[in-house]
């Protein structure tokens, strides 16, 4: 089985500006990805979200999800966090909402459950929406957020315990925080998984957040066949995703590298799926 894919439109930035809307959907387009990103961040980009109900019809390309970020240290009420809900409510031509926790509350340091309740709080009128119109929030993990980790939006999953409350399985970010039993947080995780993005990356001070790179899928020293090995392993079908951040340069090109080296990969695992099976080394 081949994945549909898409690029997280973290790809088009770069030092010089970042793609129009709509130069980032003919070239994905042209490519051969399946779908569409947009990243509203804070809110920063409303605009563009009222362009999403036409990506289809006019570009031939479906809208894997919008990126947004939650942050309870400024207080709930605030136009930040209120403009997701409102987001929410008039969101259309997409279903996926990822949800990046950057904080629970003042003076709380990533993954402290103390936080749980705050969020969950505000999860529960946001998931109130979603039911009203049918669209997924996914938990976003980050490094330094207070989402830190896979366990963390597990454990706000089980709480929850919503069916549109899921989560994004973000290779980049498992690898940075500390790149550990992968095996073991995929099973966890297996559940509620509803979309996975990866990322090339090595380990580098200079990288992202001073812990490691991300690059496209041909370079680093993040193993992704071998990641791609254990989601086909726990039966994962869903869209996967390249995230993009930081490379900069020709989006172009970097994302055709990024689709060429993911369809080898499937071609090797199609054919010896078990060169994915790594053992732990002595």
């Amino acid at each position: 089985m081949a994945y549909r894919v898409y690029a997280m439109d973290f790809s088009f930035y770069n030092s010089m500006g970042i793609y129009s809307f709509e130069t980032r959907c003919e070239m994905l387009k042209e490519i051969g990805y399946d779908a569409m990103h947009l990243s509203i961040w804070h809110g920063e980009r409303w605009r563009d979200a009222a362009k999403l109900g036409s990506v289809k019809g006019k570009y031939g390309l479906d809208v894997a999800g919008v990126y947004v970020v939650l942050d309870l240290s400024l207080g709930e009420s605030h136009p930040r966090n209120e403009g997701i809900l409102k987001m929410l409510e008039t969101l259309e031509g997409c279903s996926t909402v990822e949800l990046a926790i950057q904080s629970a509350g003042s003076h709380l340091r990533p993954s402290d459950p103390a936080g749980d309740d705050a969020v969950v709080k505000w999860l529960e009128k946001a998931l109130e929406i979603c039911e009203r119109r049918n669209i997924d929030i996914l938990l976003y993990t980050h490094l330094s957020f207070w989402v830190e980790r896979h366990e963390d939006a597990v454990r706000l999953c089980k709480r929850l315990s919503h069916p549109r409350l899921g989560i994004v399985f973000c290779g980049y970010h498992w690898y940075a925080v500390d790149g550990s039993n992968l095996a073991g947080i995929l099973d966890e995780v297996a559940p509620y998984l509803k979309q996975v993005n990866l990322s090339g990356s090595r380990r580098n001070p200079h990288g992202f957040g001073n812990v490691a790179t991300i690059e496209p899928l041909d370079e680093g020293e993040l193993d992704n066949f071998a990641l791609l090995g254990q989601l086909k392993r726990i039966g994962y079908d869903g869209m996967i995703g390249f995230q993009g951040w930081s490379e900069g340069g020709d989006a172009y090109l970097k994302l055709s590298r990024s689709l060429q080296a993911f369809r080898d990969m499937e071609r090797r695992l199609e054919a010896h799926p078990h060169w994915a099976e790594l053992k732990l080394l002595p």
